[in-house]
């Protein structure tokens, strides 16, 4: 039986910079694929990601852009705050 690793938990993708998950390799995959996919018909998505101010919040950020994933269009906002926007 061949092991998988689980990317979403129930608040999304968490985890340490730098490591796995949460590398800039990811983040763009990830930021490709929600690209290809929001493309598709004519519904204008849009992406929530919650984050602080450190550093690598805005790494990841950037990363899932360079990766066509939509701009987030919100302001720096703490994870808890996520479901918030959502609504």
């Amino acid at each position: 039986m061949v092991k998988t690793r689980k990317l979403f938990g129930t608040d999304g993708i968490r985890g340490m910079a730098n490591r796995f998950p949460m590398t800039v390799e990811v983040a763009q995959k990830l930021g490709q694929a929600a690209g290809l996919r929001f493309i598709q018909g004519t519904h204008r998505h849009s992406v929530l990601l919650g984050k602080d101010t450190r550093l690598s919040g805005y790494m990841i950020e950037c990363a899932l852009v360079s990766g066509r994933c939509p701009r987030p269009p919100l302001p720096c906002s703490p994870a808890p705050c996520a479901p918030i926007w959502a609504s």
